[in-house]
């Protein structure tokens, strides 16, 4: 088995081994720096991250009940190739968990807190400028999530991160520089409806940019199709 390199691989500090494994080897299978159909082992990891197999071990099992990893016996994990149905699911559990966040927010935005995403949109825009599109993913996650704090339900943003995970993989393959661009004008967009309290606007706005990753699926499954299940 070739070595499976992992740029954020680090060691991490033993009080919290297996959460931060957890958390370097789901944003590895997100961003696809862990690609789908990848094998790896609990062996090569816990090698490269100085760490026991029991931490690791239990971050394999987390991941594959998140459905991003198949554990077998005696042999090799094996990163899960993308399902077209998972997508479609977490696209429709996101909107319908983000809408609603969206509505409450509206009820009780104030100017400050519009400042705030003004001021996300000016790091979005900064971050166009950076060759890594992680950096631009993770403020549009930041300002997704400030709605929902925004609403009064910060917690919804955890329950949005279980759902849209499979949303995620598809989101990295379209993080083109255009299509950061767009995004951040579909972000503007929304941030103009909210600030001229234009709830019905703000909706269809947050409504047709989330489903953005429906309209490119079919697209992307052509571009990458050892990507997915067959």
């Amino acid at each position: 088995m070739p070595q499976t390199e992992i740029s954020r691989l680090s060691a991490p500090t033993p009080q919290t081994a297996s959460d931060q494994i957890f958390q370097v080897l789901y944003a590895a299978v997100i961003s696809l720096e862990l690609p789908p159909g990848l094998k790896i082992s609990e062996n090569e990891i816990a090698k490269q991250m100085n760490v026991s197999r029991q931490p690791v071990r239990d971050a394999f099992y987390r991941l594959s009940k998140l459905g991003f990893l198949l554990v077998r016996p005696q042999r090799a994990a094996q990163i899960t190739k993308i399902s077209e149905q998972a997508v479609l699911d977490a696209v429709f559990l996101r909107t319908a968990i983000e809408v609603e966040c969206l509505r409450a927010a509206m009820e009780q935005i104030t100017d400050r807190d519009v400042e705030s995403l003004r001021a996300n949109l000016a790091k979005q825009d900064m971050a166009l400028k950076d060759p890594d599109p992680a950096v631009f993913h993770k403020l549009d996650e930041s300002l997704h999530e400030k709605l929902c704090a925004i609403s009064g339900h910060p917690h919804a943003w955890v329950l949005i991160q279980e759902q849209k995970a499979h949303m995620d993989r598809i989101r990295f393959l379209t993080l083109s520089k255009e299509r950061r661009v767009s995004v951040l004008e579909e972000h503007t967009n929304l941030v103009e409806a909210i600030e001229k309290r234009d709830a019905g606007l703000a909706q269809v706005t947050l409504r047709s940019h989330l489903s953005q990753v429906r309209r490119d699926l079919t697209r992307i499954q052509k571009e990458f199709p050892d990507y997915f299940l067959g």
